[in-house]
């Protein structure tokens, strides 16, 4: 734990909404009694909570700059700057994979990918460039916004040319399905089907892990227009919140007009995707800002900073209390012993909507996390990796 440092609120704001839309989705009170929003897209298209992961993950890059600037000024090195992102990286990695065998360890049919896995070494690629490509002048970091720009076109572009003219093997080009694109391909030859995300199934097989190896190469474009708009930011812009909502806007629209070329796809994060979904993040940046900057009501918003100041004590609570949550402790006339989450639908069932149930099971699972969050934000305790 570490103490809190100044941060710039709207960030934290959309750093916290992204964190409680994933406790959201992770925790129903019903897996089959959820509202659309709140269900991934199997494949092509998108939900709003598709937007989630990739908001949170354009958070991270777009603090790197303001973290380096600070790291600058207080005279630290690049190698230790550089130990530091690696060291953060690998912990995260770690974590990820405990958390994936968590809580059987079951070590033969355990998952490799995942998400503290992917955004490990996503923040390591993009931290080194970010570091490597800063010089240190007179007021601390001096960044290269060319060379941020040139990075999210050298990912973007060869990435697309992969998946739209390379043949992969057995399949042939162009290939954007769970089947035959290359990041599919490369996780089941990579990891292995027993080590691979179980529940998305394509004809009742495993064929492809939504935070596969190959795919979370384009995720790191995701984490430099993070940056980019951090860096853009920091620069003192005139109009930042009429800015965010314009280029949101017109990311998003683009993102439609290539979809025919390259279609929306967050299983393997097309760059069409990482358009939408960074357009979207800065379109609600921007509305953060406006509801902070112009009409004052951040106060109202507490909840969210809470979640934003702590998102990886968040997760970590979520995913560790899980099999406590899906115990069968509860006494049932009917089934015996039942978990809560089933309990809550028995509960509501003949009198209130199911799906209305097991989202307000969500929103009580949030609840609970948030008392604990607020009481290691009033003591100032904040989880930092």
């Amino acid at each position: 734990m570490s103490s809190q440092t100044h941060r710039w609120e709207s960030l934290d704001l959309l750093r916290g909404l992204s964190i409680m839309g994933m406790l959201l989705n992770l925790v129903p009170g019903a897996w089959d009694k959820q509202y659309s929003w709140l269900v991934h897209a199997k494949w092509e298209g998108w939900q709003p909570i598709d937007m989630v992961a990739p908001a949170f993950l354009f958070c991270i890059g777009a603090a790197l700059p303001f973290s380096l600037q600070s790291r600058f000024i207080k005279g630290e090195t690049k190698g230790a700057i550089a130990r530091h992102i690696l060291w953060r990286a690998l912990a995260l990695i770690a974590l990820g994979l405990f958390l994936n065998a968590y809580p059987t360890f079951d070590f033969a049919h355990m998952r490799l990918p995942g998400v503290l896995q992917r955004i490990g070494i996503a923040f390591a690629v993009v931290g080194l460039f970010v570091l490597l490509t800063t010089r240190r002048g007179a007021q601390g970091a001096e960044f290269s916004l060319k060379a941020v720009v040139g990075a999210v076109a050298f990912v973007m572009l060869p990435y697309w040319a992969l998946l739209q003219f390379v043949p992969v093997p057995g399949f042939g080009a162009p290939r954007f399905d769970p089947v035959g694109s290359w990041p599919s391909y490369i996780d089941r030859s990579v990891f292995g089907v027993p080590h691979m995300f179980v529940w998305w199934p394509v004809d009742g097989k495993v064929v492809f892990d939504p935070d596969g190896l190959l795919s979370t190469w384009p995720v790191c474009a995701t984490m430099l227009l993070g940056v980019l708009t951090g860096l853009t930011y920091k620069s003192g812009l005139r109009r930042p919140i009429l800015t965010a909502g314009a280029a949101g806007s017109l990311m998003m629209l683009l993102a439609y007009g290539l979809s025919g070329v390259c279609p929306i796809i967050k299983n393997i994060w097309t760059p069409t995707f990482i358009l939408l979904s960074g357009g979207y993040a800065l379109v609600v940046l921007g509305v953060l800002m406006a509801a902070v900057e112009r009409l004052d009501i951040g106060r109202f918003l507490f909840p969210v900073k809470v979640f934003g100041a702590n998102p990886l004590l968040a997760y970590l609570i979520c995913f560790l209390c899980a099999p406590l949550v899906n115990m069968n402790w509860i006494p049932s006339a009917e089934f015996g012993r039942i978990g809560l989450p089933f309990a809550s639908q028995l509960t509501a069932k003949g009198v209130i909507d199911l799906y209305l149930a097991s989202l307000l099971f969500s929103c009580a699972y949030l609840a609970v996390v948030f008392v604990i969050l607020w009481i290691c934000y009033r003591k100032r305790w904040f989880l930092r990796l």
